[in-house]
This record gives C-alpha cells, sequence and structure tokens, in this order.
C-alpha cells in the first residue's frame, strides 16, 4: 500500500522551505508515495507546482486564530486518507496537529527551518507549543542548531526528533557551459559582471545593505550589473519592496539594477551570474546560496546564523559583517577584479554542495523517516 504525505506550508511561494517541498515532491518515490500539498495564502498556484501532478489544496487562513481552517485542513486529512503530515514552520505546525492528531490518527512529523522563528514565538504559544511537540512523532530540524533550539525552547527532549540538512538536485545545477548565450538573452555583454541575489523581498534579507554596497561599486565598476531574484507579498508585515524600489530610483540605479521578481528558471539565472550575493540578518541552512553553490559560483555573504554555517570564508567566497558596507564592497570588488579567484571559489563551491547538501541524501532521510513512523 502507498503512502499517503501531505505536505502543509504556510504560503503558495517559492521561498525556502517552499523550494524544498517542491523538491521532495518532484523527486519521491510515486510507487510507494503519494504526495499531497496544502497551504493558507496566496491562492494562486504557481507553474511548477502545477507541474508536480498531484493534489494541491488552497485552505484560506483569514483570521488570527482560525479554527474554521483547522477544521477544513482535519477533513482533509480524513476524506483523502492522509498517512504522514509534514508541516514546515511552526505556524503549519500549530493548523496540523489538530486534524492530525486530535481529529485523526495520522503521523505528525514538524520540519523547522529557522531558529529565529523559534526565538520569536510568544510565550502563551510556547506552553501550547510544548503540549503539542510532546506528541507530535518527529521534529526535523534542518541543521543541528535548529534542533537544539527546538528541544530547549520547547522542553521537548524525550520527543523523537532528527536532523536532515537541506539538499538540492545537484544535477540541475551543474555548471552552464553556455553561459555567453545566456547572457546575451539578459542583455548583457562578456565583459560585464552580473551579481545576483536571489531572496524574496523582506527586512531579514537585508537587500539594502547590498544596494548600498552596489551603489559604492559603481563608482569604480562601470561593467557590473545587479540582479535582484525575489518578490515582496502584500500580506507580509516584514515586506521590504517598498523601501528596495525607493532606494534604487532615488539613487539613480535602474540602468544597473534589475528587479526580476519572481522567477521560475532560478538555475538558468545562476547559469548566467558570476558572484552570489546574500546579506540576510539571519538564515535557516539558505537553499538559494546552496543552488548557486551547485551552479559552480564563489558566494559572498553576511556573517550571520545558517550563512556562516555555508561560506568558507576565502576558500568558496568572504563572510563580511552585518551592515558593513566597507566590507561588503571589497568582497565583492576583489571578485570583481579576478576572474582567476571567481573561478578557483567557484569550482570549490561545487564541491562543498556535492560533498554535503545533496538531494537524493536529504530525500531518502525524509523517506526513510515516514516509514519508519509508519
Amino acid at each position: 500500500m502507498k503512502i499517503n504525505v501531505l505536505f502543509v506550508m504556510g504560503q503558495m511561494g517559492m521561498g525556502g522551505s517552499e523550494r524544498l517541498i517542491h523538491n521532495l515532491v518532484k523527486n519521491m518515490d510515486r510507487g510507494a508515495y503519494n504526495a499531497s500539498i496544502a497551504w493558507f495564502y496566496l491562492e494562486k498556484v504557481l507553474p511548477e507546482f502545477k507541474e508536480l501532478g498531484i493534489p494541491l489544496y488552497h485552505i484560506p487562513k483569514e483570521k488570527r486564530v482560525d479554527f474554521a481552517t483547522m477544521k477544513k485542513l482535519a477533513e482533509l486529512i480524513r476524506d483523502q486518507d492522509i498517512h504522514v503530515v509534514n508541516a514546515h514552520h511552526f505556524l503549519p505546525f500549530v493548523y496540523s496537529f489538530y486534524g492530525s492528531k486530535i481529529k485523526n490518527q495520522a503521523i505528525l512529523v514538524y520540519t523547522e527551518h529557522s531558529e529565529a522563528e523559534i526565538r520569536s514565538i510568544p510565550w502563551k504559544w510556547r506552553a501550547l507549543g510544548k503540549y503539542m511537540l510532546g506528541r507530535a512523532d518527529c521534529l526535523v530540524g534542518i541543521n543541528e542548531r535548529i534542533t537544539e533550539a527546538l528541544l530547549k525552547t520547547f522542553d521537548s527532549g524525550n520527543t523523537r526528533h532528527k536532523t536532515i540538512r537541506n539538499g538540492v538536485d545537484l544535477d540541475a545545477f551543474k555548471e552552464i557551459r553556455e553561459k555567453n548565450s545566456l547572457r546575451r538573452e539578459l542583455g548583457l555583454s562578456n565583459t560585464e559582471i552580473l551579481i545576483g541575489i536571489v531572496a524574496n523581498f523582506r527586512k531579514n534579507k537585508n537587500h539594502l545593505f547590498l544596494l548600498k554596497a552596489f551603489r559604492e561599486l559603481l563608482r569604480f565598476h562601470g561593467n557590473i550589473k545587479l540582479y535582484l531574484v525575489g518578490q515582496g507579498f502584500c500580506h507580509d508585515p516584514d515586506n521590504s519592496e517598498v523601501e528596495i524600489r525607493r532606494y534604487i530610483s532615488t539613487n539613480g540605479m535602474e540602468e544597473n539594477v534589475v528587479l526580476a521578481g519572481y522567477r521560475p528558471d532560478v538555475s538558468t539565472l545562476l547559469g548566467a551570474m558570476d558572484i552570489f550575493c546574500l546579506t540576510s540578518h539571519k538564515e535557516g541552512l539558505p537553499i538559494a546560496m546552496i543552488e548557486a553553490m551547485a551552479s559552480s559560483l564563489p558566494i559572498v555573504g553576511t556573517d550571520a546564523e545558517g550563512i556562516r554555517d555555508v561560506i568558507r570564508h576565502r576558500e568558496n567566497g568572504f563572510l563580511v559583517e552585518i551592515d558593513n558596507v566597507e566590507a561588503l564592497v571589497n568582497a565583492l570588488g576583489s571578485l570583481i577584479d579576478d576572474d582567476s579567484l571567481r573561478r578557483n571559489m567557484g569550482r570549490r563551491s561545487r564541491d562543498l554542495a556535492t560533498e554535503n547538501y545533496s538531494l537524493r541524501e536529504c530525500l531518502g532521510q525524509y523517506q526513510d523517516l515516514f516509514q519508519s513512523l509508519l
């Protein structure tokens, strides 16, 4: 009998956790698993999810605490005979608990992607969280620190837990040999250096820090462009798109900074880039950065949790202090000026991605976990 697995996510977007779910579903053993996805925010289905050919369920969440949403999710778990629910992030976990452990007898696996998210959970929710985590079947952190933070915050030492690192499809991000043709499609000459960031427009991603450094770089380099791949979401209180657009316009950077918006062809864009940069205040285990490494790109990132775990300073890129514009300018400038340094660090990036962040390993651990819990 096939195992029916329902992945529950907060929104129909393509941030790190949504990308992981997409990759897991796309590559699951269809002979052993029937996968489906449910989500709360943003009704319109992205093309990548449509192409998966699986059941997709939008269950709107309209209130701060929406019991109707919990009930609908419980009915879905019952009607579709779901055996395993894998909820990603704390809010989807809370909304999945009622349907999995109270109204039905489904296995419940909670995957957390952010140590900062755990720390930000209000005290009144921590007591409830402790109760629910004590009755969940397994807690999964995407790195060791997140797993430890879950156990410590909710005092859940006796709960089954596991660390499963995010992985990417390494074959999908091989170094693109036809880079020049890709660059021509983007309107780039062979001499221009393309710096890119793949991150939705949220204050935590700290795009303004990168834009400030890029403004300084433009004073000395006329051959550079910056691609911002991502978007803001209207329901998100952390949305920073207005500030980003204002800064670009105020500083007259429209010709050199491209707001690419949501793009389904991230692997293609990464293949055209020369340098990848991520300037977040904090991360879990950033899939976009791992994909850039798999694309043989040198990486520049902030010395922040999650990012410092991925970048090997001066091996495959540079770590810089958060909001230290001079340090970021120097790191990016050294890569802009030195083609051999970019190539050497890019090769090391690919090696590290292959060694540590294989989707095959990540998927295998999830499938083994689901099997063992049943």
